[in-house]
């Protein structure tokens, strides 16, 4: 039997700095989306009808989906 586990995460390594920013990527989430999505409610500006802190939160929402995809392919690449 061996002791790696084929899944294991490297604890050093270059795949590793980017796992760490991966882990910090929601945390930034959170500090960009919490106070917009409470405006919405107490906020008077409209853009075509729908109050301007929802383009914000859905931009936000879009990067960090497109850093999350890039974060993953640097990710994948390195660990090969």
């Amino acid at each position: 039997m061996s002791d790696k586990h084929p899944r294991a995460m490297p604890t050093k390594g270059p795949g590793r700095r980017f796992r760490d920013l991966s882990v910090l990527l929601p945390c930034l989430g959170i500090l960009l989306l919490a106070t917009p999505v409470v405006s919405i409610f107490t906020q008077a500006g409209v853009i075509f009808g729908l109050p301007s802190p929802i383009f914000y939160v859905f931009g936000i929402w879009g990067g960090l989906i497109l850093l999350a995809l890039g974060l993953a392919r640097i990710v994948n690449k390195v660990d090969r």
